[in-house]
């Protein structure tokens, strides 16, 4: 499916209705589009349900506060070939920020952030996590969003799992991977532990290089994802 570029005020709603109906939004969402963005009466955005059904809808009116549009016209976007499962080792807030945004943009099929023994945060900031998911899928031009799964620990992730599994480990040589579901596992700012290494390559996941450099945790899940899935 081809649609036109210019619509780059894009906004997510629960449902995409059928051409010629009309949509309210939510306060928060009329607020960004009213007041933030500054859409006039009969100006139209780019509306998506995050499951990959888009509209261009037009603004009509405003009632009590709420953003009411009309579907001019709607379509489907079908899912990529590749479906590539990020898990990320917990790091702190603002490079987790950053990695959750970027990975989105790549396309990602699931976001999970892992509970690893060098960890220096911990916590379910999922609501958190969903947001930033959602703001960068608008922003990118996204209509299927990522799943953001519950964190988990180390352990509890490694068990069986469809696809290529693959464990980024420093150091090691570049893997040589296809196929249509892949998984790719990066540790957080102190790494992987050995043990935890051990363990994962017991569990049948292939330890995989990301070059000749060190990377960043929040480098190494970026470029997992470019590396392994695109």
């Amino acid at each position: 499916m081809s649609h036109e570029v210019w619509l780059v005020r894009r906004f997510l709603v629960p449902a995409v209705p059928p051409v010629g109906e009309m949509v309210a939004l939510d306060d928060a969402t009329s607020h960004h589009l009213l007041r933030v963005t500054g859409i006039a009466p009969g100006e139209s955005v780019e509306i998506f349900d995050g499951q990959g059904d888009s509209a261009e809808a037009a603004l009509v009116r405003v009632d009590e506060g709420a953003a009411v549009l009309r579907i001019v016209r709607r379509w489907s976007d079908a899912l990529s070939g590749v479906s590539t499962h990020v898990l990320i080792g917990q790091t702190r807030a603002q490079a987790l920020d950053v990695t959750l945004r970027m990975v989105t943009e790549l396309g990602v099929a699931s976001i999970q952030v892992v509970h690893m023994a060098r960890c220096v945060a911990k916590g379910d900031k999922r609501e958190r996590w969903r947001r930033i998911v959602e703001s960068a899928a608008a922003q990118c031009g996204r209509t299927v969003l990522p799943e953001v799964r519950p964190p988990a620990a180390f352990a509890d992730v490694l068990g069986a799992r469809e696809g290529t599994c693959l464990l980024m480990v420093p150091g090691t040589a570049v893997e040589q991977v296809s196929g249509p579901l892949i998984n790719v596992m990066v540790g957080p700012e102190g790494g992987l532990t050995p043990e935890e290494i051990e363990q994962a390559q017991a569990a049948g996941w292939i330890p995989a290089g990301l070059g000749n450099t060190v990377l960043r945790a929040d480098t190494a899940a970026v470029a997992a994802v470019s590396r392994y899935s695109l």
